[in-house]
């Protein structure tokens, strides 16, 4: 592709930037769902056939559901026009895809590349050679192009790239304006307090039509919790995760007056009925149906799920800030780079793989198409200028990365060193489920979750599986990586 030397500050990419979640689309060609046994069965006909002196065949893994017909449509392009004897395969993974990797890594049976899983899957296996430094197949167009989004501490470890972000998300509120209207409320809630109220009158006056005032994917507490509670807490608190970076402790204890609000909004006054195993794409068709007033989660996908997965007129529904108690704004919130694909460091094809990341989801072509279709908002400058985004992104100003609220927060040690930080007992997320769904007593168990991970975090240390994670002169609404 033809790289441009061009270049604005990241700041300004992050001001036409949006967040993640996103899941299906049914006319996608999707495999849906296979085992890791069966992908292990491609790798090995790819061998086979390019050992016989066939097409070099390339496994890409995904669990990207909501951008799956686009990204099939452009790799059947590829499969099509080059001319290299190159022909790339692409499963879709609809739930299962953290512990497919897992078992693939495992087993030794990873496929050649794979949507850049999380950032506790990324640090689990970094140190053990997995994920390729994209540097050693680079050139220094390559490099230019793509220079504001390589950020030392997330992407960039000891001078070696794992990953690219070109798309990006962050966590809101998303509510049905119609219901709003219907029951009286003139504006979305700006503190927890507040969301609890108007999904409790939301409920009152429509359940009996299949109303609720709010939902949440709460199947996976660590999921659910993820793309809301926790975001909400960051901004609240200045502590990501719990973790005081100035300090260099845990400490959960203030997570009490927000749990004890998510309590109630995840009781029968409040909450669409079955949350505690909903997951998130059958939350959104509720939605879509206009059944549900409010629930939270990633930005970038919600325009491109309403417009091709679950048809949903654009007007009926927008989205706002995740509320904290009392609207207290202490810290800034995360938001995270997506579109980011990891390189199987021990493929037997990594230079091809290479070759077929660039050429198509590195491709400038490919990106504007990307964000134009409206499945995450580009980061990358020259992108920026090139796109027409949808009318979605252009009048819903809170898809979009906003950095006096959304910033790249530093890890937590538990994020940092996940193999190396032992919890004994329940992690904060079950923990929390414990709270709202249990009946634990929030403070006691606080208290407890915070010498455990405090616990756990020195253990680390001097074990020598962890290291002292502290920021000197840390500033929550001013963030810096450590």
């Amino acid at each position: 592709m033809r790289w441009k030397r061009k270049a604005a500050a990241l700041t300004a990419g992050m001001m036409a930037f949006s967040m993640l979640a996103g899941c299906g689309a049914e006319e996608a060609k999707e495999t849906a769902a296979v085992s890791a046994e069966e992908s292990s069965v491609n790798t090995g006909q790819a061998q086979e056939e390019n050992g016989n002196g066939e097409k070099t065949v390339i496994n890409i893994w995904s669990k990207d559901r909501h951008d799956a017909a686009y990204v099939q449509e452009k790799i059947d392009e590829y499969n099509a026009s080059n001319t290299d004897n190159i022909e790339v395969k692409y499963t879709l993974y609809t739930d299962n895809f953290t512990q497919a990797v897992d078992m693939a890594i495992q087993s030794d049976e990873m496929p050649d590349m794979l949507t850049y899983v999380n950032a506790t899957e990324f640090n689990k296996y970094v140190d053990d050679g997995w994920w390729l430094d994209l540097y050693e197949y680079m050139d220094d167009d390559m490099k230019e192009y793509f220079k504001d989004v390589i950020i030392p501490g997330y992407n960039e470890f000891d001078g070696k790239l794992y990953f690219i972000p070109t798309s990006g998300t962050t966590c809101r509120l998303f509510y049905n304006k119609e219901i709003f209207e219907r029951v009286g409320i003139e504006h979305p809630p700006e503190t927890l307090e507040e969301l609890v109220e108007d999904a409790k009158q939301i409920t009152s006056q429509l359940s009996q039509e299949g109303i609720y005032g709010f939902a949440e994917s709460m199947k996976s507490a660590n999921s659910g919790l993820s793309r809301s509670m926790i975001v909400g807490l960051q901004r609240e608190t200045g502590k990501p995760y719990g973790y005081d970076f100035e300090k260099g402790e845990y400490d959960f204890t203030d997570w009490a007056d927000t749990l004890k609000l998510w309590t109630e909004l995840l009781s029968d006054e409040c909450a669409f009925p079955g949350c505690e195993s909903l997951d998130i794409d059958p939350l959104r068709t509720q939605f879509a149906a206009g059944k549900i007033g409010m629930y939270m989660s990633y930005s970038h996908a919600e325009p491109g799920v309403y417009e091709n997965q679950f048809p949903m007129d654009s007007s009926k529904w927008d989205c706002a800030p995740i509320p904290t108690v009392g609207g207290k704004e202490n810290g800034k919130q995360y938001y995270e780079g997506t579109g980011g694909y990891l390189i199987n460091a021990k493929s037997p094809n990594a230079e091809k793989t290479f070759q077929v990341y660039k050429e198509i989801f590195a491709n400038e072509e490919y990106l504007v198409g990307y964000y134009e279709g409206g499945f995450g908002v580009s980061i990358i400058p020259a992108v920026q200028e090139k796109a027409e985004p949808g009318e979605d992104f252009k009048n819903k100003e809170w898809l979009l990365i906003h950095p006096e609220m959304d910033a790249m927060l530093p890890k937590a040690p538990h994020e940092a060193f996940v193999s190396g930080m032992v919890v004994e007992g329940e992690d904060l997320f079950k923990t929390c489920e414990s709270i709202y769904y249990g009946g634990a007593d929030v403070e006691s168990t606080l208290q407890d979750l915070t010498d455990r991970y405090n616990a756990a975090y020195q253990n680390a240390i001097e074990n020598g599986t962890g290291y002292e994670i502290r920021i000197p002169d840390y500033d929550p609404m001013n963030p810096t990586m450590n």
